[in-house]
């Protein structure tokens, strides 16, 4: 399941990787403050599957689903304890919001090197658990779509130096990076069509990578620089854009 703004896709998948196949795949949008509809709807889609037989859901959370920011780094940030209060400080510094009501992720420390933690409501984390049980499902995975993208393409991105899009429907994350070391994230706007991916850019000899929700604008990025999956059974990249980010850990 990949969960944006105002939809939520999901795919039912056997398999991983060249045995993959995909059997059916949905998107439902909702308005603001109405995802619980999605969910419902979501519930039911899932309901055959799961009289047969327990199904495990995977979640993808979307650009404006949780919030990123970088700890600068420090010897300090191997203690457990002050990372985490730095990154309570720094949240609420930022985000002026109560980092209480969040469950923070940090991605792995590297010796000198800013840390990004991930911050993910604990509402949308409680949601996922009840609509879990209600649907006689089982969550194996809860994870924010930078995370998954950069494990996916991790290889690639690793010889680089430059910024990774992720377009998720109108919004991007904008993740600045070098030799598979992230520098910066931030979350900004996007409207297909027009070219607010390009202030993010850079500069010319920096690489572009775009992982998108729908096909990449030719105002956005050259062809090349799109991140696209395997075709897989069921599932064809340049087709099924939509459904990139629910199916990122799989093909």
């Amino acid at each position: 399941m990949h969960l944006s703004a105002g939809a939520l896709a999901a795919c039912e998948v056997q398999g991983r990787g060249r045995g993959a196949r995909v059997l059916r795949k949905v998107r439902f949008g909702y308005e603001p403050g109405a995802r619980g509809t999605a969910l419902v709807s979501l519930r039911e889609w899932i309901g055959g599957v799961a009289r047969r037989r327990r199904p495990s859901l995977e979640w993808v959370l979307g650009a404006s689903e949780a919030r990123y920011l970088m700890l600068p780094w420090t010897l300090d940030l191997a203690d457990p304890v002050f990372r985490d209060a730095l990154a309570a400080a720094l949240f609420e510094q930022q985000f002026r919001q109560d980092p209480a009501l969040f469950a923070v992720r940090f991605a792995a420390p590297v010796y000198g090197q800013a840390q990004l933690a991930a911050f993910v409501p604990k509402e949308l984390l409680a949601e996922i658990d009840a609509h879990a049980s209600e649907s006689r499902c089982r969550v194996s995975r809860i994870e924010p779509a930078v995370a998954l993208v950069w494990a996916r393409f991790r290889a690639l991105l690793r010889k680089e130096r430059g910024t990774l899009l992720l377009i998720d429907g109108e919004r991007q994350l904008v993740v600045r990076h070098d030799g598979g070391q992230i520098g910066h994230v931030a979350l900004r706007p996007f409207g297909v069509g027009n070219s607010a991916a390009l202030v993010a850019a850079g500069a010319d000899d920096e690489a572009l990578r775009v992982f998108s929700s729908h096909p990449v604008d030719a105002a956005v990025a050259a062809p090349a620089a799109a991140l696209l999956l395997a075709d897989g059974s069921g599932f064809a990249a340049a087709n099924d854009a939509g459904y990139a980010f629910a199916l990122c850990g799989v093909f």
